[in-house]
């Protein structure tokens, strides 16, 4: 977006200049949502009598008076793509005053594609260098994608629901996983885990840093044998839950740029950035709900399925600073990147 035309406040898209004003009720508007517009006269010098809302070269919304409020779309048509408005001030001279903008009208949603795993351990990683998201999301395996399934049936189930009610709407996608893998995983420390993986027929399992676990083997082996809580299904530490979330979200069709794995600064915890609530949000253990607002996760390292590998190098991890911008246009609140920018009540 443009920055010498467009800057955040109050949570809200402000278009500036001696004319209109238009706010916008989200800041990276999902495809399947409605979008609220106000607009208002701003510095329009002399009388306004009314005002209108263009939208792609059509007045969609008139209002006497300096202010206008509309909701409109859902808007599919502009799935991925920039949608053009434009806010204008009618006087009563007759002439008009106009400030267009434009907004990337996003869908997460129906991407499913996959990097086909290359990790020299039989496609699972066997180096640090090799802990892409390719290699550890395993999206070609069967195992994956139906307990993404799995995940909706049981959301849908907890929210006494239909799957089709929320099946590719982005929110209910993140919600689910969050949902499933809350329910279904528990933390169990790295050195457990390699003992889990070595008495399940994977002692040749060397992944290098951290010891992650590549998502269909944690749906698979990590609730056997030496499970210090056989009642759970999954286990394994921080990591390991960011991996699977992920892994799950990208085998319901969410795109690699909507959900990350991020380390924080310094490396002691690894959760996900994920494209929720119209802007990107921290998901973490629990609910999508429980981080919405101010914490104290400082986000530094991210990475994805076509951004990686994982790993904690500033030189090499600024994916996460360069492609979760909640504030298009100049981040002017705050003004520079901060891992504060993925909170809900962050400049409120």
């Amino acid at each position: 977006m443009k920055r010498n035309l467009i800057f955040l406040c109050l949570g809200v898209f402000v278009l500036t200049a001696c004319r209109p004003v238009v706010y916008l009720s989200t800041i990276h508007p999902d495809s399947d949502k409605e979008i609220s517009f106000t607009v208002n006269k701003g510095t329009t010098r002399g009388t306004v009598t009314e005002m209108r809302l263009n939208i792609e070269g059509t007045i969609v919304a008139t209002q006497p008076g300096t202010t206008l409020t509309y909701t409109g779309g859902p808007y599919p048509a502009y799935s991925n793509l920039k949608m053009n408005f434009a806010g204008i001030a009618v006087k009563s001279t007759g002439s008009t005053a106009t400030k267009p903008g434009w907004v990337y009208v996003v869908n997460p949603k129906n991407v499913y594609t996959f990097i086909t795993p290359n990790g020299s351990n039989n496609g699972y990683p066997n180096a640090t260098s090799e802990q892409t998201g390719a290699n550890l999301y395993q999206l070609n395996k069967t195992i994956v994608r139906s307990t993404a399934q799995d995940a909706l049936l049981e959301f849908a189930n907890f929210r006494g629901t239909t799957i089709g009610a929320i099946n590719n709407i982005a929110d209910s996608l993140v919600a689910a996983v969050a949902y499933y893998v809350d329910e279904h995983m528990s933390w169990r420390s790295d050195s457990l885990n390699r003992i889990v993986f070595a008495n399940n027929g994977w002692a040749s399992y060397s992944p290098g840093w951290d010891f992650p676990q590549p998502a269909d083997l944690t749906l698979t082996i990590s609730g056997n044998l030496t499970n210090a809580s056989p009642s759970d299904d999954y286990q394994g530490d921080c990591e390991d839950h960011a991996i699977l979330r992920a892994a799950l979200l990208r085998a319901l069709g969410f795109a690699p740029w909507g959900i990350w794995d991020v380390i924080n600064n310094p490396v002691t915890h690894e959760y996900n950035v994920v494209l929720f609530e119209g802007a990107y949000r921290i998901m973490d253990y629990g609910l999508i709900q429980r981080r919405l607002n101010s914490g104290t996760i400082n986000s530094y390292y991210g990475w994805n399925e076509v951004n990686g590998p994982r790993g904690a190098n500033n030189t090499t991890h600024n994916y996460l600073k360069n492609n979760t911008d909640n504030f298009p246009g100049g981040k002017d609140c705050p003004a520079e990147w901060s891992n504060l920018i993925y909170y809900r009540n962050t400049c409120k």
